[in-house]
């Protein structure tokens, strides 16, 4: 009965409980216990995690499926209206508090779970995706209480926001990346003292103007160099070239990107994004063009994640990269 239309082969996390009105969390075989296998399955693999805790777009309900559930339009009252704040504290109070059924260990302790993101790609903008005069400052203001409440909850996992790292620069007049247009201001954002590390995406479309390894390089620069002002970590939490562009353009750009990333001292790069080649079942989906397949089928991200870290300043001793 309360089996959401939109979830994905009948998975889902939340609902909208029917008996209450208000969204509640599918703990069973189609819900929540999928999670706890993939974070019991990641600690067996020594994979580390980060896990969303809501997406801006559609995909798998995101901020809309709450909006919808209260009543409200426009994406900004996912940050402004109490209801939804509640109820997405009540979500993420949930999973910090849930015992997994494979490890027995509630989620706040998984040594497997390495951070815990507030949104994928968070904007504040109106109904029409135009600037609001408050955009930035209601952000800010949204990720310093969430970081704060799960900190109080959770003293073992880092917190990151999720952003793409739009800047928000006096001069930058028209320039979306840099003038705060989406209320995004990520060197801000690090400022807040709940929030752990800085994120930025990357994808060529940001830009397409610029030659994708130029412009590529030098946001990776500008983010890590901001990263170093707040005092924080930065992670290049997304990159991607599409397949349509030709493997070796996509390699001499990702030749750049994590070269840069080297060369500036940045905490990682994670691509978007690598999926099973299907041995012995079928592969998973290019949905949108960016699926790697195969180590094989880009060598600058195998050397990347073998390339030693730079020496730890506390112990002068290096660590391995990891991606």
């Amino acid at each position: 009965g309360d089996v959401p239309a939109n979830a994905k082969d009948g998975v889902f996390f939340q609902y909208l409980n029917s008996a209450t009105g208000s969204p509640s969390c599918n703990d069973g075989p189609n819900g929540l216990e999928r999670l706890d296998r993939t974070i019991f399955l990641a600690e067996q693999k020594g994979i580390r995690l980060i896990l969303p805790l809501a997406n801006y777009w559609d995909d798998f309900g995101g901020v809309n499926q709450y909006l919808q559930w209260f009543g409200l339009q426009g994406r900004d009252q996912f940050y402004r209206n109490a209801d939804v704040k509640k109820a997405y504290q009540n979500y993420v109070e949930h999973l910090l508090l849930r015992v997994n059924t494979r490890s027995d260990r509630q989620y706040r302790d998984e040594p497997a779970i390495l951070a815990w993101e507030l949104v994928n790609e968070p904007r504040c903008v109106n109904a029409a995706g135009n600037p609001l005069p408050d955009g930035i400052d209601t952000l800010l203001g949204w990720v310093a209480e969430m970081s704060s409440f799960i900190r109080r909850l959770d003293t073992n996992h880092l917190i990151g926001v999720g952003d793409e790292g739009y800047f928000k620069h006096n001069f930058a007049f028209g320039n979306t990346l840099y003038n705060g247009s989406f209320g995004v201001d990520c060197e801000r954002l690090m400022g807040i003292p709940t929030v752990d590390f800085g994120t930025c995406h990357l994808y060529p479309d940001f830009s397409p103007a610029e030659s994708p390894d130029a412009f590529g390089a030098r946001w990776v620069r500008e983010h890590i160099e901001a990263g170093q002002r707040a005092n924080k970590p930065m992670i290049i939490e997304e990159y991607g070239m599409k397949n349509d562009s030709g493997a070796a353009a996509r390699e001499t750009a990702y030749e750049a990107w994590l070269g840069q990333v080297v060369a500036s001292q940045g905490a990682g790069a994670l691509v978007w994004m690598i999926a099973s080649a299907g041995a012995g079942g079928q592969p998973y989906p290019d949905y949108d063009h960016y699926t790697v397949y195969s180590v094989d089928e880009t060598p600058a991200i195998r050397k990347f994640a073998q390339s030693p870290s730079p020496p730890d300043p506390a112990t002068g001793t290096a660590a391995t990269a990891t991606t």
